[in-house]
C-alpha cells in the first residue's frame, strides 16, 4: 500500500471501522524544513494488524506506537495534538530524534459508533473525485462536501491556550498529467504514484498494453485528439503535464492544447533533434518565444537515461526540484 495515498489510508481506516475496531489516528498538522514527518503524512493502528503510513519513524514513532496499542487496549482517548522537536537541546519537547527541524501532530481515536459515518463519507467522495474538508477537534471529527479552492492551503491548523482546530482538503493537489500511455508513460506513473500524486494518463489508443495494464493512475482516458486532453484536466494551475507521445505530430497537438493554459509544469520528452521539431512546428502554428519558453525540453534532470524506468526518475526529479523551488 501506498502510504501518502489519500483514497487507500481512509479505505483502509474503513474497513477496520467496519469490522468493530477501533483505530488510532496520528497526522501531521505541520513541520519545518527537516522534520521526517511532513504535512499531511498519516499513520493509522489497529489491535493484531500491522500499522499502515508512517509519520516520520525512528524513535518518535516507535514511542508512538507503543502508546497507541495502550490507548486502543483501554479504548478511551481525548483528541490532542503535539509538538515534538528533532533537537538534543532546547525548550520544546522532544522526539528522541536529532535529525533537526518539528513537527506538530494530531492523534485521534477513531470508533465505529462515533466516526464510522463520516469515514465512510470521506472513502465515498474521494472515490468520486470530491472535494471535502475534514474537520477534527478535541470534541471530535466531522466532514463536509465543499467546493475546492486551490488558494486555501490544503492543511491548517488553528489553535490558542484553549482550544484548536485541525483541517484539510481531502482532494489531493499532487497532481501530473501524462500525455501518452507508452512504456516510459507507465513507468512514470509507478514513480508519481508511490511520490502521493493523483496520476492521469491520456493516450489515442485502446488496444495498447501499457494503457491496459497502467493500475498507478487515477484515472487512464482515450481521446480521439490530443488537443482535447488541457480541456479534461481539473485543476490546471496544480497539475505538471508531461508529453511523451509516441510521435512529434502527437506531441504537438498535446501542446497545443496545454500551452495556453495555466499549468506550472509542461515537460516534453524527446532527443533534442526531436525537440528540434517539435519546436518548429509549434511557431509555425503560431505559439510564441514567450510561450515556447514555458515548456520544459527535455523534460528529466540531465543522466544517461535510457530505460523507461531509468527516464521516470529523472522526470520526477526535476519535478520534485521545480516544487522545492516554487515553494522556498
Amino acid at each position: 500500500m501506498v502510504s501518502n495515498s489519500r483514497n487507500s489510508y481512509w479505505e483502509t481506516v474503513a474497513s477496520r471501522l467496519r469490522e468493530g475496531q477501533n483505530v488510532f489516528l496520528a497526522m501531521v498538522a505541520e513541520h519545518t524544513r527537516h522534520s521526517p514527518g511532513t504535512t499531511g503524512a498519516k499513520l493509522l493502528v489497529a489491535k493484531n494488524r500491522d500499522p499502515v503510513g508512517t509519520i516520520g519513524g525512528g524513535i518518535m514513532e516507535y514511542t508512538l506506537l507503543k502508546r497507541a496499542k495502550d490507548i486502543l487496549e483501554t479504548g478511551s482517548y481525548t483528541p490532542e495534538i503535539q509538538t515534538l522537536s528533532h533537537r538534543k537541546s532546547g525548550p520544546e519537547e522532544k522526539s528522541g530524534m536529532i535529525c533537526a527541524g518539528k513537527q506538530t501532530n494530531l492523534y485521534y481515536l477513531c470508533r465505529p459508533e462515533k466516526d464510522g459515518e463520516s469515514v465512510e463519507r470521506i472513502v465515498h467522495l474521494l472515490h468520486h473525485n470530491q472535494s471535502a474538508l475534514l474537520s477534527i477537534d478535541p470534541s471530535g471529527m466531522a466532514v463536509q462536501k465543499q467546493k475546492s479552492d486551490v488558494h486555501e492551503l490544503q492543511i491548517k491548523l488553528s489553535q490558542d491556550d484553549n482550544n484548536w482546530l485541525y483541517e484539510e482538503q481531502l482532494q489531493n493537489f499532487k497532481r501530473i498529467a501524462i500525455i501518452g500511455g507508452g512504456h516510459c508513460s507507465l513507468a512514470l506513473s509507478r514513480v508519481m504514484k508511490h511520490l502521493g500524486y493523483d496520476v492521469f494518463v491520456f493516450d489515442t489508443r485502446a488496444n495498447v498494453s501499457t494503457v491496459g495494464e497502467n493500475k498507478y493512475a487515477h484515472t487512464v482516458q482515450i481521446v480521439d485528439d490530443y488537443q482535447d486532453v488541457a480541456a479534461l484536466i481539473q485543476y490546471p494551475e496544480l497539475t505538471q503535464v508531461v508529453v511523451m507521445t509516441t510521435d512529434v505530430a502527437s506531441d504537438v497537438r498535446g501542446l497545443l492544447g496545454v500551452i495556453h493554459q495555466p499549468f506550472p509544469f509542461i515537460g516534453v520528452m524527446g532527443s533534442q533533434a526531436k525537440i528540434a521539431e517539435i519546436t518548429r512546428r509549434l511557431k509555425s502554428d503560431g505559439i510564441t518565444e514567450d510561450q515556447l519558453s514555458q515548456l520544459t525540453v527535455p523534460v528529466g534532470i540531465p543522466m544517461a537515461s535510457n530505460t523507461p524506468e531509468e527516464i521516470a526518475i529523472s522526470v520526477a526529479a526535476q519535478i520534485l526540484q521545480k516544487r522545492d523551488q516554487l515553494s522556498n
